[in-house]
């Protein structure tokens, strides 16, 4: 009897729909490494996130799960595939000099690990804008949130690359 409760209750987990899970993600400055000033988004998934100029270099994809890839895309859409990697974990992906300009994860179907180069139905419902910006100063990391409004992110980048930390301290920490 105790064996096929087991049983019983391991077939209804496994046969449960995966929860939703949101996954973090960022396009850094840096053509080497993920480390650095980063611009990131947080979504369930199937959400083309496009990067301000200057930022997309490198890619970090944070907590991917099992059967899920996150993807880089170039262009004006997640449209033109760049890379793919593939969860579980972290994963970081350099472009040595190339830059994407959106990124977007989803969930792979039954966990393949094959790239699926996947343009993002209907991008314009399917499209944001970063929610957090990620840089230093003064040796202390601070995060910022990113406000509504197709440019405020670049309005961001911009002040940024010209070192205008008074413009980012005006905004609200994330």
């Amino acid at each position: 009897m105790q064996f096929s409760i087991i049983a019983l209750l391991s077939a209804a987990v496994l046969a449960a729909p995966a929860v939703a899970q949101s996954v973090s993600y960022s396009g850094f400055a840096s053509t080497v490494s993920c480390s650095g000033s980063s611009f990131g988004c947080t979504d369930g998934g199937g959400v083309c996130c496009s990067l301000p100029t200057g930022f997309g270099f490198s890619a970090q994809f944070n907590n991917l799960p099992s059967g899920s890839q996150g993807q880089g895309y170039t262009g004006s859409t997640c449209a033109n595939f760049r890379f793919a990697v593939f969860g579980p974990g972290t994963k970081c992906q350099s472009l040595g000099g190339d830059r994407v300009s959106h990124l977007n994860w989803f969930h792979s179907p039954q966990g393949r690990r094959a790239v699926q180069a996947r343009e993002v139905e209907g991008s314009a419902k399917n499209c944001s804008t970063p929610s957090f910006f990620k840089y230093e100063v003064n040796g202390a990391e601070r995060t910022i949130k990113v406000p509504q409004g197709e440019e405020a992110a670049q309005t961001i980048a911009d002040y940024y690359h010209a070192n205008n930390l008074s413009a980012l301290d005006s905004y609200e920490d994330f």
